[in-house]
Protein backbone atom coordinates (compact mmCIF):
# COMPACT_ATOMS: atom_id res chain seq x y z
CA UNK A 1 0.00 0.00 0.00
CA UNK A 2 1.57 3.29 -1.10
CA UNK A 3 -0.22 5.49 1.44
CA UNK A 4 -1.46 4.72 4.92
CA UNK A 5 -4.19 6.71 6.60
CA UNK A 6 -1.83 8.81 8.72
CA UNK A 7 0.18 9.89 5.70
CA UNK A 8 -2.98 10.74 3.74
CA UNK A 9 -4.23 12.90 6.62
CA UNK A 10 -0.88 14.67 6.76
CA UNK A 11 -0.77 15.34 3.00
CA UNK A 12 -4.37 16.56 3.05
CA UNK A 13 -3.39 19.48 5.28
CA UNK A 14 -0.46 20.73 3.19
CA UNK A 15 -0.67 24.25 1.73
CA UNK A 16 0.35 22.99 -1.72
CA UNK A 17 -1.56 20.82 -4.16
CA UNK A 18 -0.60 17.16 -3.86
CA UNK A 19 -1.63 14.06 -5.71
CA UNK A 20 -0.24 10.56 -5.77
CA UNK A 21 0.11 8.19 -8.73
CA UNK A 22 0.58 4.45 -8.59
CA UNK A 23 2.94 2.64 -10.93
CA UNK A 24 0.27 2.48 -13.66
CA UNK A 25 -0.17 6.30 -13.42
CA UNK A 26 -3.58 5.99 -11.77
CA UNK A 27 -4.38 8.81 -9.35
CA UNK A 28 -4.91 7.30 -5.88
CA UNK A 29 -4.88 10.46 -3.76
CA UNK A 30 -5.88 14.12 -4.29
CA UNK A 31 -5.60 16.58 -1.42
CA UNK A 32 -7.77 19.53 -0.44
CA UNK A 33 -5.39 22.14 -1.85
CA UNK A 34 -5.35 20.29 -5.19
CA UNK A 35 -9.13 20.70 -5.20
CA UNK A 36 -8.79 24.43 -4.56
CA UNK A 37 -6.11 25.02 -7.18
CA UNK A 38 -7.69 22.99 -9.99
CA UNK A 39 -11.42 23.19 -9.21
CA UNK A 40 -11.67 19.40 -9.41
CA UNK A 41 -12.89 17.52 -6.35
CA UNK A 42 -11.12 14.35 -5.26
CA UNK A 43 -14.14 12.24 -6.25
CA UNK A 44 -13.82 13.50 -9.83
CA UNK A 45 -10.14 12.62 -10.09
CA UNK A 46 -9.24 9.66 -7.87
CA UNK A 47 -9.29 6.42 -9.84
CA UNK A 48 -8.59 8.12 -13.15
CA UNK A 49 -5.35 7.73 -15.06
CA UNK A 50 -3.06 10.55 -16.15
CA UNK A 51 -3.69 9.20 -19.65
CA UNK A 52 -7.31 10.32 -19.31
CA UNK A 53 -5.78 13.78 -19.70
CA UNK A 54 -8.16 15.44 -17.26
CA UNK A 55 -5.82 18.32 -16.43
CA UNK A 56 -4.40 18.45 -19.96
CA UNK A 57 -0.92 19.49 -18.86
CA UNK A 58 1.16 21.22 -21.51
CA UNK A 59 4.71 22.52 -21.26
CA UNK A 60 5.87 25.99 -22.28
CA UNK A 61 6.58 24.74 -25.79
CA UNK A 62 3.00 23.56 -26.21
CA UNK A 63 3.73 19.84 -25.92
CA UNK A 64 0.97 17.74 -24.38
CA UNK A 65 2.48 16.00 -21.39
CA UNK A 66 -0.15 13.65 -20.00
CA UNK A 67 -0.21 11.54 -23.17
CA UNK A 68 3.44 11.58 -24.24
CA UNK A 69 6.43 13.18 -22.49
CA UNK A 70 5.21 13.34 -18.90
CA UNK A 71 7.99 14.52 -16.53
CA UNK A 72 6.39 12.43 -13.76
CA UNK A 73 6.86 9.25 -15.80
CA UNK A 74 10.48 10.28 -16.32
CA UNK A 75 10.83 10.72 -12.56
CA UNK A 76 9.49 7.23 -11.90
CA UNK A 77 11.53 5.59 -14.66
CA UNK A 78 14.78 7.25 -13.55
CA UNK A 79 13.91 7.12 -9.83
CA UNK A 80 14.83 10.78 -9.42
CA UNK A 81 13.09 13.97 -8.32
CA UNK A 82 11.89 16.21 -11.13
CA UNK A 83 10.89 19.88 -11.08
CA UNK A 84 9.22 21.76 -13.90
CA UNK A 85 6.70 24.46 -14.82
CA UNK A 86 3.60 23.40 -16.73
CA UNK A 87 0.19 24.75 -17.66
CA UNK A 88 -2.70 22.82 -16.14
CA UNK A 89 -6.31 23.07 -17.17
CA UNK A 90 -8.60 24.42 -14.44
CA UNK A 91 -12.13 23.04 -14.23
CA UNK A 92 -13.48 26.54 -14.94
CA UNK A 93 -11.73 26.48 -18.29
CA UNK A 94 -8.68 28.64 -17.95
CA UNK A 95 -5.04 27.62 -18.01
CA UNK A 96 -2.90 28.05 -14.92
CA UNK A 97 0.88 28.02 -14.82
CA UNK A 98 2.09 25.86 -11.93
CA UNK A 99 5.42 24.81 -10.54
CA UNK A 100 5.51 21.03 -10.04
CA UNK A 101 7.81 18.65 -8.22
CA UNK A 102 7.64 14.88 -8.68
CA UNK A 103 9.05 12.62 -5.98
CA UNK A 104 9.15 8.90 -6.78
CA UNK A 105 8.11 6.46 -4.05
CA UNK A 106 10.92 3.92 -3.90
CA UNK A 107 10.58 0.46 -2.36
CA UNK A 108 13.20 -2.26 -2.78
CA UNK A 109 15.02 -0.04 -5.28
CA UNK A 110 11.90 0.10 -7.48
CA UNK A 111 9.56 3.04 -8.14
CA UNK A 112 6.14 2.00 -6.88
CA UNK A 113 4.51 5.33 -7.58
CA UNK A 114 5.00 9.07 -7.30
CA UNK A 115 3.98 12.06 -5.21
CA UNK A 116 3.48 15.28 -7.15
CA UNK A 117 3.41 18.67 -5.43
CA UNK A 118 2.23 21.73 -7.33
CA UNK A 119 1.54 25.39 -6.66
CA UNK A 120 0.52 28.25 -8.96
CA UNK A 121 3.61 30.14 -10.03
CA UNK A 122 3.90 33.53 -8.39
CA UNK A 123 1.80 32.55 -5.40
CA UNK A 124 3.19 31.68 -1.97
CA UNK A 125 1.86 29.35 0.68
CA UNK A 126 -0.68 32.06 1.49
CA UNK A 127 -2.26 31.31 -1.91
CA UNK A 128 -6.03 31.44 -1.72
CA UNK A 129 -8.65 29.54 -3.65
CA UNK A 130 -8.27 30.42 -7.36
CA UNK A 131 -12.06 30.56 -7.74
CA UNK A 132 -12.21 33.22 -5.02
CA UNK A 133 -9.57 35.26 -6.84
CA UNK A 134 -11.42 34.95 -10.12
CA UNK A 135 -14.80 35.82 -8.58
CA UNK A 136 -13.59 38.74 -6.50
CA UNK A 137 -10.98 40.31 -8.72
CA UNK A 138 -11.25 39.04 -12.27
CA UNK A 139 -14.94 38.50 -12.97
CA UNK A 140 -17.80 40.92 -13.39
CA UNK A 141 -20.01 40.30 -10.36
CA UNK A 142 -23.23 40.66 -12.37
CA UNK A 143 -22.62 38.57 -15.48
CA UNK A 144 -19.74 36.26 -14.41
CA UNK A 145 -17.84 37.24 -17.55
CA UNK A 146 -14.25 38.39 -17.11
CA UNK A 147 -13.90 42.08 -16.30
CA UNK A 148 -11.14 44.29 -17.73
CA UNK A 149 -8.80 43.37 -14.88
CA UNK A 150 -9.48 39.71 -15.57
CA UNK A 151 -8.69 40.28 -19.23
CA UNK A 152 -5.41 42.03 -18.41
CA UNK A 153 -4.34 39.16 -16.16
CA UNK A 154 -5.66 36.10 -17.98
CA UNK A 155 -5.23 37.02 -21.64
CA UNK A 156 -1.40 37.05 -21.78
CA UNK A 157 -1.28 33.61 -20.14
CA UNK A 158 -3.97 32.17 -22.39
CA UNK A 159 -2.54 33.76 -25.52
CA UNK A 160 0.97 32.45 -24.89
CA UNK A 161 -0.30 28.95 -24.33
CA UNK A 162 -2.52 28.97 -27.42
CA UNK A 163 0.25 30.46 -29.56
CA UNK A 164 2.59 27.67 -28.48
CA UNK A 165 -0.09 25.14 -29.43
CA UNK A 166 -0.44 26.70 -32.88
CA UNK A 167 -3.86 28.31 -32.47
CA UNK A 168 -5.07 31.48 -34.21
CA UNK A 169 -6.73 34.18 -32.09
CA UNK A 170 -10.12 35.59 -33.11
CA UNK A 171 -11.65 38.70 -31.56
CA UNK A 172 -15.40 39.29 -31.62
CA UNK A 173 -16.85 42.56 -30.36
CA UNK A 174 -20.59 42.61 -29.51
CA UNK A 175 -22.93 45.35 -28.36
CA UNK A 176 -26.52 44.86 -27.18
CA UNK A 177 -28.88 46.66 -29.53
CA UNK A 178 -31.02 49.46 -28.08
CA UNK A 179 -29.88 48.72 -24.54
CA UNK A 180 -30.45 52.30 -23.32
CA UNK A 181 -34.04 52.09 -24.55
CA UNK A 182 -34.52 48.85 -22.58
CA UNK A 183 -33.16 50.52 -19.42
CA UNK A 184 -35.25 53.64 -19.91
CA UNK A 185 -38.44 51.71 -20.66
CA UNK A 186 -38.28 48.84 -18.18
CA UNK A 187 -35.72 49.91 -15.59
CA UNK A 188 -32.21 48.83 -14.64
CA UNK A 189 -33.33 45.56 -13.04
CA UNK A 190 -34.54 44.37 -16.42
CA UNK A 191 -31.40 45.79 -18.02
CA UNK A 192 -29.32 43.69 -15.62
CA UNK A 193 -31.29 40.58 -16.59
CA UNK A 194 -30.57 41.30 -20.25
CA UNK A 195 -26.85 41.65 -19.54
CA UNK A 196 -26.84 38.36 -17.63
CA UNK A 197 -28.77 36.56 -20.37
CA UNK A 198 -26.37 37.73 -23.09
CA UNK A 199 -23.21 36.99 -21.09
CA UNK A 200 -24.37 33.54 -20.00
CA UNK A 201 -25.38 32.66 -23.54
CA UNK A 202 -21.87 33.51 -24.68
CA UNK A 203 -20.23 31.63 -21.81
CA UNK A 204 -22.31 28.49 -22.19
CA UNK A 205 -22.03 28.47 -25.99
CA UNK A 206 -18.24 28.64 -26.17
CA UNK A 207 -15.45 26.33 -25.16
CA UNK A 208 -13.67 26.48 -21.85
CA UNK A 209 -10.47 27.88 -23.34
CA UNK A 210 -12.30 30.83 -24.93
CA UNK A 211 -12.70 34.12 -23.08
CA UNK A 212 -15.82 36.26 -22.57
CA UNK A 213 -15.11 39.77 -21.27
CA UNK A 214 -17.58 42.43 -20.25
CA UNK A 215 -15.74 45.27 -21.92
CA UNK A 216 -17.92 48.06 -20.59
CA UNK A 217 -21.63 48.73 -20.15
CA UNK A 218 -23.41 46.56 -22.69
CA UNK A 219 -20.27 45.72 -24.70
CA UNK A 220 -18.65 42.29 -24.71
CA UNK A 221 -15.37 41.11 -26.19
CA UNK A 222 -14.99 37.43 -27.00
CA UNK A 223 -11.57 35.91 -27.61
CA UNK A 224 -11.64 32.54 -29.34
CA UNK A 225 -8.83 30.23 -30.36
CA UNK A 226 -8.85 28.13 -33.56
CA UNK A 227 -6.37 25.78 -35.17
CA UNK A 228 -7.68 26.73 -38.61
CA UNK A 229 -8.97 29.99 -40.02
CA UNK A 230 -12.48 30.20 -41.40
CA UNK A 231 -14.82 29.69 -38.44
CA UNK A 232 -15.16 33.36 -37.50
CA UNK A 233 -18.27 34.22 -39.52
CA UNK A 234 -19.99 30.96 -38.70
CA UNK A 235 -19.60 31.42 -34.95
CA UNK A 236 -20.34 35.16 -35.00
CA UNK A 237 -23.59 34.64 -36.89
CA UNK A 238 -24.53 31.69 -34.67
CA UNK A 239 -24.15 33.84 -31.56
CA UNK A 240 -26.29 36.59 -33.08
CA UNK A 241 -29.00 34.03 -33.80
CA UNK A 242 -28.77 32.54 -30.31
CA UNK A 243 -29.22 35.94 -28.70
CA UNK A 244 -32.09 36.74 -31.07
CA UNK A 245 -33.89 33.69 -29.69
CA UNK A 246 -33.30 34.87 -26.12
CA UNK A 247 -35.91 36.88 -24.26
CA UNK A 248 -36.75 38.25 -20.82
CA UNK A 249 -40.15 38.03 -19.11
CA UNK A 250 -41.27 41.29 -17.52
CA UNK A 251 -44.78 41.43 -16.06
CA UNK A 252 -46.93 40.28 -18.98
CA UNK A 253 -44.39 41.33 -21.60
CA UNK A 254 -41.68 39.45 -23.47
CA UNK A 255 -38.60 41.57 -24.07
CA UNK A 256 -36.60 40.44 -27.07
CA UNK A 257 -32.84 40.90 -27.26
CA UNK A 258 -30.56 41.37 -30.24
CA UNK A 259 -26.88 42.13 -30.62
CA UNK A 260 -24.60 43.52 -33.30
CA UNK A 261 -21.07 42.27 -33.71
CA UNK A 262 -17.80 42.63 -35.54
CA UNK A 263 -14.95 40.17 -35.80
CA UNK A 264 -11.35 39.89 -36.88
CA UNK A 265 -8.21 37.82 -36.31
CA UNK A 266 -5.14 38.92 -34.41
CA UNK A 267 -2.45 39.67 -36.95
CA UNK A 268 1.23 38.86 -36.66
CA UNK A 269 3.17 41.32 -34.50
CA UNK A 270 -0.08 43.13 -33.65
CA UNK A 271 -1.14 44.28 -30.20
CA UNK A 272 -4.41 42.74 -29.00
CA UNK A 273 -5.94 46.20 -28.46
CA UNK A 274 -5.45 47.06 -32.13
CA UNK A 275 -7.45 43.97 -33.07
CA UNK A 276 -10.15 44.80 -30.51
CA UNK A 277 -10.48 48.31 -31.92
CA UNK A 278 -10.80 46.88 -35.44
CA UNK A 279 -13.54 44.49 -34.28
CA UNK A 280 -15.24 47.43 -32.56
CA UNK A 281 -15.31 49.39 -35.84
CA UNK A 282 -16.76 46.39 -37.64
CA UNK A 283 -19.45 46.14 -34.97
CA UNK A 284 -20.48 49.72 -35.70
CA UNK A 285 -20.75 48.82 -39.38
CA UNK A 286 -23.20 46.10 -38.38
CA UNK A 287 -25.17 48.71 -36.40
CA UNK A 288 -25.32 51.03 -39.40
CA UNK A 289 -26.55 48.21 -41.64
CA UNK A 290 -29.57 47.53 -39.48
CA UNK A 291 -28.32 45.84 -36.28
CA UNK A 292 -28.87 42.21 -35.27
CA UNK A 293 -26.02 41.00 -37.46
CA UNK A 294 -22.34 40.13 -37.52
CA UNK A 295 -19.69 41.54 -39.87
CA UNK A 296 -16.05 40.46 -40.09
CA UNK A 297 -13.04 41.31 -42.25
CA UNK A 298 -12.53 37.65 -43.11
CA UNK A 299 -12.70 37.26 -46.87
Amino acid sequence: MLLDENLMNLLDDFFVGIYVLDKQRKIIFWNKEAEKITGYEAKEVVGKSCRDNLLKHVDKKGNELCINDCPMVFAMNKKIKVEDEVFLHHKNGFRLLVRVKGIPIIEDNEAKGLIELFVPKGFTSEYNHIDDLIDLAYRDSLTEAYNRKGFDFMYPLRQREMELLGFHTAILFFDIDDFKKINDTYGHDVGDKVLIAVAQTFIKSLRRDDMVIRWGGEEFVLILFFRKLGFLNEIGRKLVKLIESTFIHYSDKIIKITISGGGTYLRKEEDIHQAINRADRLMYEAKKKGKNQFISDLK
